[in-house]
């Protein structure tokens, strides 16, 4: 966009007073709201850029290049080519993580029904867009201690919504977690064993698109989803027996 001009004499006391309290409006922007249209654009060019040739191999003018920005802009964002990678990370675990929830509540469905909408989420936000994949799973892994903490923080995350659903699935109120005491030794047990299946579901659906990435089999989506929502529903088995259900 080109900036538009400053009017010269005839801006209002109210242009005026905008114009300090916001900065200058160029193209009906502004400059807060271009600012954060450019950080926009970075991301966006971070998926590209990472999520194709890698992070390794990436440099801050290629970035600059697939936004469409100079490099003055870069760093007017980011301080560094690792936060920019933190904060693509940051873009793409946090959206699928909103559909996750997003489909799995979703008022008028099954139980079975939410379960495998959500497991088919997973796996099409991952392989859908293959970049996805390669940001989530190969990209961020080893690049720092910072990166690994949130990489691992985002994965618990994962595991509680899939313990979530391992215990419904196994005919336990979810939400009932917090009432378990620590002298309720069996109930604090079923949480135990959803909490830990929840982490295995979360390491076991992360190789199958690792394996579908490496493998050139990203268009096997139907089959990963199903074996992800069987690994789910086997596991929920177990919950169910320590239970007593």
């Amino acid at each position: 966009m080109t900036p538009q001009a400053p009017r010269q004499g005839n801006t209002t006391p109210d242009e005026q007073a905008a114009g300090v309290a916001f900065g200058r409006v160029y193209s009906g922007l502004r400059s807060e709201d271009r600012a954060l249209e450019r950080r926009g654009r970075l991301i966006e060019a971070g998926i590209e850029v990472f999520g194709t040739i890698g992070y390794a191999a990436s440099k801050i003018k290629t970035l600059c290049q697939s936004a469409g920005l100079s490099e003055r802009y870069f760093y007017e964002s980011f301080a560094s080519r690792e936060q920019l990678l933190t904060s693509v990370y940051d873009h793409l675990s946090s959206e699928l993580m909103r559909q996750v929830v997003h489909v799995t509540r979703l008022p008028g469905r099954t139980l079975t029904e939410s379960v495998r909408a959500g497991m088919e989420t997973v796996v099409n936000f991952n392989l859908v867009d293959p970049r996805h994949a390669q940001i989530i799973l190969v990209e961020i892994v080893g690049i720092s201690p910072e990166l690994e903490a949130k990489r691992h923080h985002s994965m618990t995350k994962f595991a509680a919504e899939s313990s979530r659903l391992v215990l419904l699935l196994g005919g336990v109120d979810s939400e009932s977690a917090e009432d378990a005491s620590d002298e309720d030794d069996s109930l604090a047990d079923v949480f135990e064993l959803a909490r830990l299946t929840g982490v295995a579901m979360v390491g076991g659906v992360n190789n199958m698109l690792l394996d579908a990435l490496r493998g050139g089999t990203t268009a096997n989506t139907k089959q990963i989803t199903e074996a992800a929502y069987q690994l789910i529903s086997n596991a929920s088995t177990g919950v169910r027996v320590l239970a007593g259900k």
